[in-house]
């Protein structure tokens, strides 16, 4: 059976319904600035304590102290990403 086109995985998670108040203002800064919000957001979201845990570690990883910039850690970001056929 395949999925609707706009499920972010293959596993029957529903997102919470309604959506914490402070999650959805993050999902619509998302929308505003990207135009979507990302699949790792919306896959996360059947579990809001999982959701803010990926995102304080996405957090960290691509804004904390560094020595790689912002770009050199999304470059890195995507390579893993082709790598891992993700």
């Amino acid at each position: 059976m395949s999925k609707p086109a706009d499920t972010p995985t293959a596993l029957n998670l529903p997102q919470v319904d309604p959506l914490p108040e402070a999650t959805q203002k993050y999902f619509d800064i998302c929308a505003e600035k990207l135009g979507l919000v990302p699949n790792v957001l919306r896959a996360y979201a059947f579990d809001i304590d999982k959701l803010n845990a990926f995102t304080a570690m996405y957090n960290d990883i691509m804004l904390g102290d560094s020595g790689l910039s912002k770009l050199e850690r999304e470059m890195i970001a995507v390579v893993v990403s082709a790598r891992n056929r993700c």
